[in-house]
């Protein structure tokens, strides 16, 4: 996931890690970005791999910098991953964010592929809170004020995941529409 956003991030243009690590606290936010001490390793893993170059640039600070530079390999890679189905695991969310965040690299058919499937992860999410609804209403296993403050919390989710499928329809409808 990480990798689909650095190989993105570079589609446009050669970064830094700090500029990398900057953009993706401005998709994804501070709690769940990526550590320098995660980042530059998986930025030589995608050297090796030959996804990119990694150059120094001579700087008025004593450090050169470290820019990464994306590969036509890169750029195959960027494409597969955009167009792949993505998997429901705990960072499927965060998957679709970054997806979302490079629709402008895509053309319109590819675009409305990719808010489909998130379309579809969403419709999906709520049909699993309502069936989780009603597993904590029936569960007698739980004392009444936990079930009362789990109920609050599918609450939340469901509003949540309501408002997302909610504004990827919408999307979806502009973007058919702008086709026309």
């Amino acid at each position: 996931m990480y990798e689909l956003f650095i190989l993105g991030q570079l589609m446009d243009r050669p970064m830094t890690g700090y500029q990398l690590r900057k953009a993706l606290i401005s998709v994804v936010g501070q709690e769940l970005t990526i550590s320098f001490g995660a980042l530059y390793p998986l930025l030589d893993k995608l050297a090796a791999a030959d996804e990119l170059t990694l150059d120094f640039k001579a700087t008025t600070s004593k450090r050169p910098q470290k820019v990464a530079t994306l590969t036509e390999t890169g750029q195959q890679h960027f494409w597969q991953l955009m167009m792949a189905a993505v998997g429901l695991n705990k960072q499927t969310q965060l998957t679709f964010q970054i997806k979302l965040n490079f629709l402008h690299l895509l053309t319109l058919p590819q675009q409305l592929t990719v808010l489909a499937d998130f379309q579809a992860f969403a419709q999906g999410q709520l049909t699993r809170l309502a069936e989780h609804q009603l597993q904590l209403q029936h569960n007698v296993h739980m004392v009444a004020a936990d079930i009362t403050d789990a109920l609050l919390v599918n609450e939340l989710q469901t509003v949540r995941a309501q408002t997302q499928f909610d504004w990827v329809t919408r999307l979806i409808q502009t973007k058919k529409e702008a086709e026309i």
